[in-house]
């Protein structure tokens, strides 16, 4: 026998084993990370997935979403406003109504300059905006400042809205945690390397795919630079290459049938 001839493998009825051809097939595939926004500047947050063992995965692009968080927040005029009161009441009164509902102080007395106060959920509120409560509108607006709101109408007048998707702001960073490889020199903004958050660019392509080996660690690690508030879902779009060698999936040896 030569002895630098290849090893065969054999059944056991002594004949060779005829190895499969490669066979490999991709189907599409997503990892998704999701994070609760604090809206605390500089906090971090970490998410990891762990890609299956039944194949690779090959990151192709990156996009998220944000869910802006609704408080339900409903507060009114102080005092309860009689009659035609209501069109003309100050918009220091609805302030100090908002700033009450949200248990915070707020001082409009101070003699100069920036030297007011007024509590951060309460700003909050008022960059954000309010609007008239969906559900007391039409008494309102019916009343058109003519007729007397009750005190339950009266105290819930006004509800604050979410914050819109667009005030989000955040750093971003993508890791492997098997390799230990970094795609980046340092985290990226969210607006310079995914797009605004407007939907009209939420996603970027990778200059090249990056390809994740079976039960690899991928970790995205998220700093907020805003003060948004709410659900943040960033998302992986690629596929999984199915019969990659070593894996589940891949073909083993084919085995010769013996004729009766």
């Amino acid at each position: 026998m030569n002895a630098s001839a290849p090893a065969k493998d054999f059944n056991g009825f002594g004949e060779a084993a005829v190895a499969r051809p490669a066979v490999r097939r991709t189907i599409p595939f997503d990892y998704a990370f999701r994070y609760g926004l604090k809206g605390q500047r500089n906090f971090v947050q970490n998410s990891t997935v762990t890609v299956s063992i039944e194949a690779s995965f090959s990151a192709v692009s990156i996009g998220y979403g944000v869910v802006p968080r609704v408080s339900p927040i409903e507060f009114g005029l102080s005092p309860a406003p009689r009659g035609p009161q209501f069109p003309t009441t100050p918009f220091g009164n609805v302030v100090m109504a908002l700033a009450q509902a949200l248990d915070e102080e707020v001082n409009f007395t101070a003699t100069s300059p920036g030297a007011g106060r007024i509590g951060p959920r309460t700003a909050a509120v008022l960059k954000d905006g309010f609007r008239l409560n969906p559900e007391l509108a039409e008494s309102i607006l019916l009343a058109g400042g003519l007729g007397v709101l009750s005190d339950e109408v009266a105290s819930r007048v006004f509800r604050a809205v979410a914050a819109p998707p667009d005030r989000v702001a955040f750093m971003y960073a993508l890791f492997d945690e098997g390799s230990g490889r970094e795609f980046q020199s340092e985290p990226i903004l969210n607006i310079a390397g995914l797009g605004s958050p407007d939907g009209k660019r939420p996603f970027r392509y990778f200059a090249q795919p990056i390809e994740f080996a079976p039960r690899s660690t991928i970790r995205l690690q998220i700093t907020e630079v805003s003060a948004f508030q709410g659900e943040l879902h960033v998302c992986l779009h690629g596929y999984k290459t199915l019969g990659t060698p070593g894996t589940p999936t891949a073909p083993g040896p084919a085995r010769r049938r013996i004729g009766r």
